[in-house]
């Protein structure tokens, strides 16, 4: 059975993309299951998003989505989850949540199962950066040590962002440029339900990327925020996790 939609509510929801299956965690444990600080990644992220306010949270499983609902639903009664029956990109993952969207025309956060360390004050500030954005659309950007993998921020000669290219798809000239994509974004409801169902997948993964978004909304002004890159740091793999945890405690000395 469905999950029932959201209501409409002025403030922001959240969708937590928590599909993937981890295959370079080595294990069979879904990927937003492994812990950090004794519990799992992706409950670090519902608590980020529910101390920056949000009025409701859409959690996208697939690999192992049993395990996840069981591991996260009794810890956060309130969330929703919605399944992606096949993995077939971050745009498709939001397509499938849309339904438990619902009527909310409101912001929405969209935010990585696997992405531990986003500070409430961090997301919060990207809502009020999508409020003011012409598209209805903000999303963060960093600078890693290694830009290897990380989509590429291409922007104007007025520097303002005109799209996103993944690194699969990147000429030289892109692959050079320093500012990520931090995978942390914040739409407006309606700008997804206009906007996701006309994504294609005519990229070198065959996938449907959510940041197609960009270059469909770059003339109405989107909107981007400078992250630390410490703060966006991803986990993938036991020696990204054994880092991350390295983080999380330096925060608390």
């Amino acid at each position: 059975m469905p999950p029932d939609p959201v209501t409409a509510s002025p403030r922001p929801l959240a969708v937590i993309l928590a599909a993937g299956k981890g295959t370079r965690m080595r294990s069979d444990l879904p990927k937003v299951l492994h812990l950090l600080a004794g519990e799992p990644l992706a409950a670090h992220v519902v608590r980020s998003a529910r101390a920056a306010g949000v009025a409701g949270i859409v959690v996208v499983v697939g690999h192992g989505a049993e395990q996840v609902e069981a591991a996260l639903g009794p810890v956060f009664a309130d969330l929703r989850f919605v399944l992606q029956p096949q993995q077939l990109g971050t745009g498709h993952a939001v397509q499938c949540a849309l339904p438990a969207i619902g009527d909310h025309d409101g912001p929405v956060l969209i935010l990585s199962g696997d992405v531990p360390l986003l500070r409430p004050a961090t997301l919060a500030t990207l809502v009020d950066a999508c409020a003011t954005s012409g598209a209805g659309l903000a999303l963060a950007t960093f600078e890693p040590a290694d830009p290897h993998g990380y989509g590429r921020i291409v922007r104007d000669d007025h520097g303002r962002i005109r799209a996103i290219v993944e690194e699969r798809d990147a000429d030289a000239a892109t692959r050079a440029v320093r500012e990520c994509n931090a995978g942390v974004y914040c739409a407006s409801a309606d700008l997804l339900r206009n906007e996701l169902p006309g994504l294609g997948r005519a990229n070198a993964q065959g996938e449907i990327y959510l940041t197609d978004l960009v270059a469909r909304a770059a003339g109405r002004g989107v909107h981007t925020l400078r992250v630390p890159a410490d703060e966006v740091a991803g986990v993938n793999t036991p020696e990204q996790l054994a880092a991350v945890g390295e983080l999380l405690a330096a925060r608390s000395r």
